[in-house]
Parts: C-alpha cells; structure tokens; sequence
C-alpha cells in the first residue's frame, strides 16, 4: 500500500500552526501563511468539536454497561472495569514496513529511521481516543495523531483511503513524525512551547524519513 506524503502541519494545543511543509508540488495554487493559519484553526476547531460528539448507538452500549455493572456490584458479582488507556481496543499494531505482510511474504520497504533498529519495535497505545482521525476527501485523504499533552500531527496523503491498514500505518508514520519532533524540537533548550518551528536539523531528519517512504 504506496503511501506518499503531500503535506504535515503541526497545530499546537490553542490551534495555532507552528509547523507546516509540503513534501509534493501542488498543482494549484500555492496558498498563502495567512490561509495555512485559517485552515490550522479550522482543523482545530473541527477536532475539537469531533471530540464531543458521541453517536447514540455508543451512549445506548455505555450506558447498558453501566446499568448492568452497577446491577452486578449491587449483587455482590464482579463486575468488569471500562476499556482502560492503552487497552486492545485503543492499540495500533506495529507495522515495519510501508505494507503488511500478504501470504506470508514480505512486507514492503522498512520506514525509515535514524536509529537502529527503529524508533520502536511494538505496538502501541493511541492517544487520540476521541474526535477527528481522518478525512477522505477528492484528491488526498487526512490523518491526524494527537499527543497527550494536545499537540495536534496532521497529514495529508494521496492514499484516497482511510481503511484500517490505511490507518494504521498513517498513524505508525505520524508517530515517528513525532519521535524526530521529540528529539529535535523540543529537546532544543531555545526553543519554547507553542513557537514556530524553525529547526534544519528537524527538518533534515523529516525528509530523509519522508523520501524513504
């Protein structure tokens, strides 16, 4: 499954664009910094209210789980705990390279990275449990990965896809993405939360694993 990246924007945690960067020309129009800032607070603002929103069919299945758990306590009966962070549910499968494995063959080229072997080797907890994951729209599709502390990783792709493959390796990408920010961002001692990110070692480390895809 192919996956070439157009563009990333990073959104800080008050929906400010701090980092933005195509990785593809466009054939349109180029936009303008003011519109990039309009389209990162518009992101923003539909995660946000993304979040919120919770389809009846999961208020109707949390709610007979809590009546019957409260019903099973009342009993004296164990009862089972809610879906904790980090549980099979909320795990994102660790995906090597860019294509899982089909008929036990291998899979296709390893992601690209900076340490040996790589960034990590397993799967991990997704942080981003609620709101807005990803968009397929006419030309590219978009994925988005949050961190805990509400920094908001978007990236569009000319996969027109968001299937459960397709997710899981746009979220293994973002969350090496995230990894060289980790590194290279916000280990810098000058550099300060919430700032525009202006790093050549960033953005060097950025498009060597992007040109690797």
């Amino acid at each position: 499954m192919p996956m070439a990246i157009k563009s990333l924007f990073i959104i800080n945690k008050s929906g400010g664009l701090v980092y933005q960067r195509d990785f593809l020309p466009s054939t349109n129009t180029k936009m303008s910094s003011n519109e990039y800032l309009i389209l990162a607070g518009t992101l923003h603002g539909v995660i946000a209210i993304a979040s919120q929103l919770t389809p009846k069919a999961l208020q109707i299945s949390n709610q007979g789980s809590n009546s019957s758990g409260a019903t099973g306590a009342a009993a004296g009966e164990a009862v089972t705990p809610s879906l904790p962070y980090g549980s099979p549910e909320h795990t994102i499968p660790y995906i090597p390279g860019l294509a899982p494995p089909v008929d036990n063959k291998a899979p296709g080229r390893a992601m690209g990275s900076y340490l040996a072997p790589d960034y990590f080797s397993e799967s991990f907890p997704s942080w981003n449990r609620s709101g807005l994951k990803s968009v397929v729209m006419d030309e590219c599709s978009l994925f988005v990965y949050q961190s805990l502390t509400g920094v908001k990783f978007v990236l569009l792709s000319t996969n027109q896809t968001t299937s459960n493959a397709a997710q899981h390796i746009a979220e293994n990408v973002l969350r090496k993405i995230y990894c060289i920010y980790s590194d290279y961002v916000m280990k810098n001692p000058f550099y300060s939360a919430d700032m525009l990110i202006r790093s050549e070692p960033f953005d060097k480390r950025l498009q060597a694993l992007v040109s690797s895809l």
